[in-house]
């Protein structure tokens, strides 16, 4: 893959902008780009043909099919930017949903923007499991270069009970013949690069062995590669924009987001952006790598916006043009944030929003260097899910922003509630968090100083292997994990068992970012990871072993001191068990946890100790474990 990065002097959008909408949609803010993508042009027109509602604004016409709640032509610009058909779907397999049956009405309109909705209501032709109702909306508006979306999902407590996987939109890209009308995608920093062609994948086949999802090009500047839909899983939180854009046709489409608040389980919480060369992808309910539903037992009311988000194009010289022009997009979209257009209860106005801020103040006696810069700092409800914490929230909405490198934060936009505050930062393992935070109305609440003593099992920290960080990417293959059947390579490129000796070995080279299993011929056995280190007394208490696990899935891990006859534990990451394998599913994280294991009193000794680490879960070729960071301490 030839990959296409971005000019080095672009930084990346790391940082949400805490600027306060200045005014109507209308109104350009203070960047080069404006909400929409314009401001000023001809009025916006609604007509009707049948089933079909018509908006255009000289720029940009939009053909929505009214009774699926689908955008069956998207013009901008004299180009159609919609291969077939945009649509919402909800589940997969059997219970695989699009959006039958809706009922039009137009919400809002004037010489300056349109608002319909297309509305679904529950029936049981699929069961009680989608009990739940659906009013799809779409928004042009004067100037723009981009269709609005936002959904308003509900189930009244009348319903049964709702169970909620996917639920997402999916925008495919246009073909013209063999080849793509936008040929480059950009996802992040990492993965933007040209595509193999239309016709390159319509030759793909299976791979033996392989899940479903992964396949391999038989033609073109990828052949004998693999491709695969998790190829471009990304965070949400942290990657406001994404899309296609051609160097050939200088065009380009991005789903463009001014907030993250509707997204599910927290800030590293990824899923889906783009598969199969041309569909543009946003599931705003997170299902991927163990995420959650806003399920509702009968008897329960629920509510959630979803959006707005924009469907943005433009058409600049390059395909980098394009995709910088989308970044920037992206911060007015955010500065814009919540729209002044929007007139509904469920989307509380600016004036109706408050604030949190204050400084992340972060103290560690073993690791002095530790701070709150750049820390990750957040609201979630206090209802959780059953595991707790807010990755295993989704009913309801959870506000997120990187503190400053003093530590201060400021939270901006947050609907009123009352909320737990969650933080966490490079260096740390763990988390902070503080109940009953109150958020008012025109209000903003100062917290000060947030201060966490971060905890430590032990008084000394005798080696270290990562950085704390929630993710694997420090380790081999941190920069290519989302290469399909990377998972395959590991008896060609470790030993069985894997030997790494502290203050000699490189974590870059000699500890993947991923353990699983190992291949003997045709079986497969555990996959050992042996960490020699040396002590110069032997301890006299009780030691601590710390596992920071960045993502699992039904794996079992016996960890031996010494001696491989008697583990001294077997460790079941509790988050493990859920759908999603990080390892097939080409990530470096799924849901976070820590795990401490105790070293009793002559286990270790003077000399070299080897602690062993083998993985003894062989019933799936999906179990796995990526470590975010290990380490030993000291009574």
């Amino acid at each position: 893959m030839k990959k296409r990065f971005v000019p080095a002097h672009f930084i990346r959008l790391l940082a949400y902008s805490f600027l306060t909408a200045i005014g109507s949609l209308f109104i350009s803010p203070a960047y080069a780009n404006v909400p929409g993508g314009g401001n000023s042009g001809a009025d916006v027109k609604l007509t009707l043909a049948g089933k079909n509602a018509v908006l255009t604004n000289g720029v940009i016409t939009a053909t929505i099919n009214t009774e699926l709640a689908q955008i069956e032509h998207l013009i901008f610009k004299g180009h159609e930017m919609a291969g077939r058909p945009i649509y919402f779907s909800r589940d997969g397999g059997t219970d695989y949903e699009q959006l039958p049956h809706c009922v039009y009405s137009v919400t809002k309109q004037s010489a300056g923007g349109v608002d319909i909705s297309c509305k679904h209501i529950y029936t049981p032709s699929k069961g009680d499991k989608h009990a739940w109702d659906v009013d799809v909306h779409f928004v042009l508006t004067r100037g723009a270069t981009g269709l609005y979306v936002y959904t308003i999902n509900s189930h009244p407590a009348s319903y049964p009970a709702m169970e909620v996987g996917e639920w997402r939109m999916v925008w495919p890209t246009p073909e013209r013949g063999e080849q793509w009308l936008l040929e480059n995608v950009y996802i992040d920093d990492l993965r933007q690069w040209t595509l193999p062609t239309a016709g390159d994948y319509k030759k793909m086949i299976p791979v033996n062995g392989a899940p479903k999802e992964i396949t391999q090009f038989t033609s073109g500047i990828w052949n004998g590669k693999y491709d695969c839909k998790y190829v471009y899983v990304t965070e949400y939180w942290d990657h406001p924009c994404w899309g296609y854009a051609s160097d050939k046709n200088h065009l380009g489409s991005w789903l463009v987001f001014g907030s993250d608040e509707f997204f599910t389980d927290g800030p590293l919480k990824q899923d889906l952006t783009a598969t199969l060369g041309s569909l543009n992808l946003v599931h705003l309910n997170m299902n991927h790598f163990g995420g959650t539903g806003p399920n509702c037992p009968a008897g329960t009311a629920w509510q959630k916006v979803y959006g707005p988000y924009l469907l943005y194009m433009n058409d600049k010289e390059t395909g980098d043009a394009c995709w910088q022009d989308a970044r920037e997009q992206a911060k007015a979209e955010q500065a814009a944030w919540p729209y002044a257009w929007i007139s509904n209860p469920l989307y509380p106005t600016a004036k109706e929003r408050g604030a949190v801020t204050g400084k992340f103040v972060v103290t560690d006696a073993l690791k002095p260097s530790v701070s709150g810069a750049n820390a990750w700092v957040g609201l979630a409800l206090p209802e959780s899910g059953p595991e707790g914490g807010f990755q295993f929230q989704s009913a309801g909405y959870q506000y997120w922003v990187h503190a400053g490198s003093d530590g201060r934060f400021s939270i901006p936009n947050v609907r009123p509630g009352v909320y737990t505050l969650y933080a966490f930062t490079n260096g740390a393992v763990g988390e902070y968090s503080a109940n009953n935070v109150a958020v008012i109305a025109g209000k903003t609440t100062n917290m000060e100083n947030v201060v966490w003593t971060v905890p430590h099992p032990g008084s000394k920290i005798v080696w270290e292997i990562g950085v704390p960080d929630r993710r694997s990417t420090e380790f081999k293959h941190g920069n290519d994990y989302f290469t399909p059947m990377l998972f395959t390579t590991n008896p060609q490129e470790f030993t069985n068992p894997l030997e790494y000796y502290v203050g000699k070995s490189d974590s870059k080279k000699d500890w993947n970012y991923v353990q699983s299993y190992y291949y003997e011929g045709t079986k497969r056995v555990p996959h050992r990871w042996n960490i020699h280190f040396n002590l110069d007394s032997a301890p006299t208490g009780t030691a601590t072993l710390t596992l920071a696990i960045a993502g699992s899935y039904g794996a079992t891990l016996d960890v031996y001191v010494n001696s491989n006859a008697t583990a001294v534990k077997e460790v079941k990451p509790k988050f493990g068990n859920h759908e999603g394998s990080p390892l097939v599913r080409e990530s470096d994280h799924g849901k976070y946890e820590v795990i401490y294991v105790p070293i009793a009193s002559g286990k270790l000794h003077a000399g070299e100790n080897i602690i062993t680490l083998a993985q003894t879960d062989l019933s799936s070729d999906q179990n796995c474990i990526n470590y975010d960071y290990l380490n030993l301490e000291l009574p």
